[in-house]
C-alpha cells in the first residue's frame, strides 16, 4: 500500500477483540454492508441492522433500549431534538384533515409547531384543559386521530388526567401521546395508564447536565416502527455523541431526580409563605390543582416551581438579576438551579392577553430547582426578593 492508502486504512481495531464497560461513541455515518444486511433492509427491517446513522446507530440503539426500559415500552427512538420528537410524532399520525385534540397548556415551541400545521396542512385543532377529561372527550370528533398533552404543563404545571380519557379514547382508536419531560420516567411513566407514546425534551432532566441536545419517544415496537419511518424521511437524527452524554446521564437519573424532587418541594413550601411571593404552584403541596392524583400517580412532583411575584413582570427581572447562585436562563432540567419569566422565553409569542388567559400573569415565575444544597438555593431566593424592594 502506497502513502494515501495507508493512511486511510492503516490501524483499524477490530471490535470483537473489545469488551468496554460502556458503551463507545461510534462516530460514524456509514457500516460495512453484507447479504445478510442488503436481505433486512429490502425486507424492510432498517431498523434491525447498521447501515448509515441516520437510520441506526449502536450508541443511538444503546440510549433507545434504556429509555424503552425506564418509560416501561417496547421500544424508543431518539432524536435530535424534543421538538423533533414532537414533530416526528405529530408527522406520523395526522394527515390534513385530521383532528386533534391538544391544550394551550403546552410549551411554546409545540403551540407554534401545531399552529402552524392547522395553517400550512389543514390540521384540525381543538383546545381543552388538561384536567377536565369530559372536556377533553366533548372536543372529540370523528374525525380525531389524536390526544396531545404534558403530563404537567409547562410552566404552570397542571396535569393531564388522561386516566378519564383513556377508554374513550381505546373505543375511538385515538392515540394517547404524552410529553413527560417536566415529570421524567422516575416520577411517573404514562404509558402504565394508558399512553400511547411518551415524549421527552432530553436535553432537561434525562440529560441533566445541560450540555447536550435530544428528544426520546417511547411506545410499543409497532408505533415506534411507525414514527422511525417518518423519522428517516424527516431527518432529525441525534449525534453519536449526544447519545453518549444521555446514556451516561441516564445512569444517575435517579439520584438527581429524587434530590430535585426534595429540593423543590422545600423551596416551594418556604415560597408559599413568602410576603412578596401572591402564588405557588408545585404538585405536592396541599392547594395543587390535583393534590390527590399527584400523590396518587406520582412518585415525586419533580424539579419545577412556578409562582408569582408581586409587582409584576418588571418586579419578576428585579428578582432574577439579583439571584446569585441561580442563573438566568430559557432551559431546565439541570443539576444546575435555572429561572426564568414565561413572557419573554417559552411563551414570549403569545400576546399578553393569551398568557392572561392561560393563568400566565404578569410576575409568573418558572424556576428550575437544581441539585445544590438546598439551604443555599432558600438563602439565595430569600436574599433576591429581599433585595428587589
Amino acid at each position: 500500500m502506497r502513502f494515501a492508502t495507508k493512511a486511510i486504512h492503516s490501524g483499524e481495531i477490530s471490535l470483537e477483540k473489545l469488551k468496554p464497560v460502556i458503551t463507545p461513541i461510534f462516530q460514524t455515518s456509514n457500516y460495512l454492508l453484507d447479504d445478510e444486511i442488503y436481505k433486512a433492509f429490502l425486507e424492510g427491517r432498517g431498523r434491525d441492522v447498521w447501515i448509515y446513522t441516520r437510520h441506526g446507530n449502536p450508541t443511538r440503539r444503546a440510549v433507545e433500549e434504556k429509555m424503552a426500559a425506564l418509560e416501561g415500552g417496547e421500544d424508543a427512538l431518539m432524536v435530535s431534538s424534543g421538538m423533533g420528537a414532537v414533530a416526528s410524532v405529530l408527522f406520523t399520525y395526522l394527515r390534513p384533515g385530521d383532528h386533534m385534540v391538544t391544550s394551550k397548556h403546552l410549551y411554546g415551541g409545540s403551540l407554534g409547531l401545531i399552529s402552524m400545521m392547522e395553517e400550512r396542512f389543514g390540521i384540525k385543532v381543538s383546545y381543552s384543559l388538561p384536567d377536565h377529561p369530559e372536556g377533553i372527550i366533548d372536543a372529540a370528533t370523528s374525525e380525531t386521530k389524536l390526544f396531545f398533552f404534558e403530563s404537567i404543563s409547562n410552566p404552570l404545571l397542571r396535569p393531564f388526567l388522561m386516566d378519564g380519557v383513556v377508554e374513550f379514547a381505546r373505543k375511538r382508536g385515538i392515540k394517547i401521546i404524552v410529553d413527560n419531560t417536566f415529570l421524567s420516567p422516575y416520577n411517573f411513566n404514562p404509558l402504565q395508564h394508558g399512553a400511547d407514546l411518551v415524549i421527552h425534551s432530553a436535553t432537561k432532566y434525562l440529560g441533566g447536565h445541560s450540555d447536550l441536545l435530544a428528544g426520546v419517544i417511547v411506545g410499543s415496537k409497532e408505533d415506534i416502527e411507525m414514527v422511525w419511518k417518518t423519522y428517516v424521511a424527516l431527518g432529525p437524527t441525534a449525534d453519536p455523541l449526544s447519545c453518549f452524554l444521555l446514556e451516561r446521564s441516564l445512569k444517575t437519573l435517579h439520584v438527581r431526580m429524587e434530590r430535585h424532587n426534595l429540593n423543590a418541594l422545600e423551596v416551594a413550601r418556604v415560597l408559599e409563605e413568602h410576603p412578596k411571593v401572591e402564588w405557588v404552584i408545585y404538585p405536592m403541596v396541599n392547594n395543587y390543582y390535583e393534590a390527590d392524583y399527584a400523590r396518587s400517580h406520582f412518585r415525586g412532583g419533580g424539579g419545577m416551581v412556578t409562582f408569582k411575584i408581586k409587582g409584576g413582570n418588571e418586579e419578576g427581572m428585579r428578582f432574577m438579576r439579583k439571584l446569585k447562585i441561580i442563573k438566568e436562563a430559557a432551559s431546565l432540567g439541570g443539576v444546575e438551579s435555572l429561572v426564568s419569566m414565561p413572557f419573554n422565553t417559552s411563551h414570549y409569542a403569545l400576546s399578553d392577553e393569551e398568557r392572561r388567559a392561560l393563568g400566565i400573569e404578569p410576575g409568573t415565575i418558572r424556576l428550575s430547582v437544581g441539585i445544590e444544597d438546598v439551604e443555599d438555593i432558600l438563602a439565595d431566593i430569600d436574599q433576591a426578593l429581599e433585595g428587589g424592594e
